[in-house]
């Protein structure tokens, strides 16, 4: 069940429906998400929201949310690697020629 925006009136879904996401997440797993439309008998207010994700990848399935936007998590910082070799050049010793 979620409840209506406005009035706060748990409301069941009038139509559901599945989307899934055309490319894999760095895990390779396929995420899927269950949409649907909504009409609050109390107020008569429509919207369009999402009920709950799930991602399926070689593990097999883990529910993500239950449509509730979450945080995030922050990316483990990749140490930095060096681009080749650093050549240096003196400037001053090219003006003495």
């Amino acid at each position: 069940m979620v409840k209506c925006p406005k009035c706060g009136t748990e409301v069941k879904p009038l139509k559901t429906w599945q989307f899934v996401a055309p490319l894999p997440d760095a895990d390779g797993r396929i995420t899927i998400t269950l949409m649907g439309s909504f009409r609050c008998p109390n107020c008569g207010y429509s919207w369009r929201g999402k009920i709950s994700t799930i991602k399926v990848g070689p593990e097999g399935e883990v529910e993500v949310g239950k449509g509730k936007k979450r945080r995030r998590r922050k990316k483990e910082k990749k140490e930095e690697k060096p681009q080749g070799t650093i050549i240096e050049i003196d400037l001053s010793e090219l003006d003495e020629e």
